[in-house]
């Protein structure tokens, strides 16, 4: 039996790591993990007042708008047309973006900072254009979809596969190279 503490046995948890894992699940973040965080990345701890005020504070938990799709799969195919579109469009807005600068610069005057990116008038447009499939989401929900879908992540759930036989699980994320 191990004379070392329960405590010391324990790896230590990255207060920054473990919020950002929260807000990624969609949780709420108290100001309570927040204000270790803050004092652990700065190495000491911060004035009373200030720490009362931090802890006040906390990351809302993020949930999404609307019923799922029961249909993944023509939510897969929308996203594909959505990732075909989108080159072409962001590059006609930026074109016009361009332009505005330009005749702005030659008048001397300047832009209005609140002016939509090429990008949110680009997904805006989609939208518009594909009302039937994406009947109630926004153009940022749209831009999340679609950067889930180019790294994977799109479902995520329907590629995980369990198995209580470690080996196989083993094999199964690390594959043995090809011996010719």
């Amino acid at each position: 039996m191990s004379s070392i503490p329960i405590n010391n046995q324990r790896l230590p948890v990255n207060p920054v790591e473990q919020i950002e894992c929260k807000i990624a699940q969609g949780d709420v973040v108290p100001g309570d993990e927040l204000l270790r965080a803050i004092e652990g990345a700065a190495g000491h701890l911060l004035d009373g007042r200030l720490r009362d005020i931090v802890r006040k504070f906390s990351v809302s938990a993020v949930k999404r708008r609307g019923r799922p799709s029961s249909c993944r799969s023509r939510e897969d195919f929308a996203i594909a047309e959505v990732d075909a579109r989108y080159p072409a469009i962001l590059q006609r807005y930026e074109g016009e973006a361009l332009q505005r600068r330009r005749s702005a610069a030659a008048e001397g005057s300047v832009l209005a900072g609140a002016e939509p990116t090429p990008s949110e008038l680009a997904y805006r447009e989609i939208l518009q254009d594909m009302k039937a499939v994406f009947p109630n989401i926004d153009w940022l929900a749209l831009r999340n979809k679609r950067s889930a879908w180019k790294n994977g992540h799109f479902h995520s759930a329907d590629n995980d596969v369990y198995s209580e036989d470690f080996d196989a699980e083993i094999e199964r994320h690390f594959p043995a190279p090809q011996r010719s």
